[in-house]
């Protein structure tokens, strides 16, 4: 073999290989990739360099309203000319050339796009060239099929610039393009798969909040107004220049993680019997009706024990009851009607979640002493024991257990989310949500950890909690807070070292609430 021959070889085998490294790079280019649209702009900015080309675009495949498949004319490319890029879609046919590519899953070859022979079905579509003066010259279009064969999409590929200038694509690219071509369609379907599978978690996660807002109809909307809220706040933390924050840094991934937290902060109280979740009162409707009933039927029954026991008196002396005595009669059950009458709106007054006077305690808490009998003759008082236990409640409507079980929420909602077998960007899911009560100075719940064991995204998470949870429409237990005195009462919290100073500061400043707006 002639050195010049041996020359051409080496020079051959030396492109073959750099041909085969870019591929390489290419196909890892193409796999880290995680975002739909930069994988798109990759795709199409690699093959173009790969291949030499002034310009390229690319379809996806689609499934049709209609029925049937089409393709989205997705994303364009030219180095020569500046244009408007819009989507549109074509149809899956051979007038196009993309159209004919992906019926027969075959790649074009052109010299010149203006010299198609005759009798070919397909034909370039001058409307661009026309608009821009650009003029498409050789051209080269692949099927972009993954593993299994199946269609993803047409990639399309204008004007190579070799070393002499423009020249028509070499035989020899087509199947490195092919390959290429399969490399892109494989990332893109697993991109797609991936998008497919966090949209339907998605939607389990959005599901899951209804199930638990129609528990408590008061509530709705909560959930879905604190995740946007903590998101805005983890925007302030990632933009911080300086302050505790300056090196935290949140990723696109690592903000979807926090607004999932935040989303389903509160999932555990599907957990929660409903006659806690919405207790408004201290005693409930039928738990006073009971009340009112044992009321009724004490009066009722101290009326009749008066009357037989004149009747009785009037029989043994022989006597008729004369008017007068039942005019005390009636006198004296109107005063005890009057007396219980008073005693009820006491303990109505006294059902209402605040703190209960002195003076109606004493009066109510005399009532657990005064006998009476039931209707089946059981020995029983006007007011029982526990009823006076929950109307003595010095704070709210809820009793200590109760409370407690609201509090469960927490490690209800912390169980239910470590069952999920979460992807790396989304691990930290039930560690932020689980923290979303706790507090700086380790008086928050269910742990009482410190301020070490809170990430920033689980505070950011609870100034926007307790912010909304102040804010929102009248609820059954309370009424709705002013902003202003929302954020008197968060900077008064930070102030005694239960919220996070920083969070607080930027939340006001940053105004935060205004995102819920948009």
């Amino acid at each position: 073999m002639s050195a010049g021959a041996l020359a051409l070889l080496e020079e051959r085998l030396r492109h073959a290989e750099e041909r085969i490294a870019a591929l390489n790079r290419i196909g890892i280019a193409l796999s880290a990739e995680r975002d739909l649209e930069k994988l798109l702009e990759t795709i199409l900015t690699e093959s173009r360099r790969f291949s030499g080309s002034e310009a390229g675009s690319l379809y996806l495949a689609e499934e049709a309203p209609e029925g049937g498949r089409r393709l989205r004319f997705k994303l364009a490319q030219n180095d020569a000319v500046s244009f408007a890029f819009k989507e549109r879609t074509v149809p899956v046919d051979e007038a196009s050339l993309a159209g004919w590519v992906a019926v027969n899953r075959v790649p074009i070859v052109l010299a010149d796009a203006y010299e198609i022979p005759e009798g070919t079905p397909f034909r370039h579509n001058t409307a661009f060239d026309e608009s821009t003066g650009f003029r498409t010259r050789a051209m080269l279009v692949v099927p972009m099929n993954d593993h299994q064969g199946d269609l993803v999409g047409v990639l399309q590929l204008m004007n190579r610039v070799g070393a002499a200038g423009p020249e028509a694509y070499p035989e020899d690219l087509v199947p490195l393009l092919l390959s290429l071509a399969t490399q892109a369609a494989v990332c893109l379907k697993a991109n797609q798969l991936t998008a497919s599978i966090r949209r339907l978690f998605e939607d389990f996660a959005q599901a899951a909040i209804v199930a638990v807002e129609q528990r408590d109809p008061t509530t709705a909307g909560h959930s879905n107004r604190v995740a946007t809220l903590t998101v805005e706040m983890a925007g302030l933390v990632d933009r911080a220049g300086e302050g505790p924050y300056a090196s935290v840094a949140f990723s696109r991934e690592e903000m979807r993680e926090i607004f999932t937290a935040a989303l389903l902060h509160d999932f555990g109280k599907i957990s929660i019997p409903e006659r806690v979740l919405v207790k408004a009162k201290k005693l409930s409707e039928e738990g006073l009706a009971k009340i009112r009933d044992r009321f009724d039927f004490s009066l009722a029954a101290a009326e009749a024990t008066e009357a037989r026991a004149l009747l009785e008196r009037r029989v043994r002396d022989g006597a008729r009851v004369s008017a007068g005595e039942l005019e005390a009669l009636d006198a004296a059950a109107a005063e005890r009607a009057k007396e219980f009458e008073a005693l009820f709106e006491e303990i109505v007054a006294a059902n209402e979640p605040t703190v209960m006077p002195k003076d109606a305690r004493g009066r109510l808490e005399a009532l657990l002493s005064r006998r009476i009998r039931d209707p089946r003759g059981r020995d029983t008082t006007l007011l029982l024991p526990e009823e006076f236990r929950f109307l003595s409640i010095t704070q709210g409507s809820l009793s200590d257990e109760e409370r407690r079980a609201i509090e469960s929420h927490v490690s209800h909602t912390w169980r239910f989310l470590s069952t999920i077998p979460w992807t790396p960007d989304l691990a930290r899911v039930p560690q932020i949500a689980y923290a979303h009560h706790e507090k700086l100075d380790g008086t928050g719940y269910p742990r009482g950890i410190g301020p070490s064991d809170i990430p920033p995204a689980a505070r950011a998470l609870t100034v926007c909690d307790i912010y909304d949870a102040l804010t929102a429409s009248d609820r059954p237990y309370k009424k709705a807070v002013p902003r202003d005195r929302a954020l008197e009462i968060l900077e008064a919290e930070a102030a005694r070292d239960k919220l996070d100073r920083w969070m607080v500061s930027a939340f006001i400043e940053g105004k935060v609430w205004k995102s819920l707006a948009s």
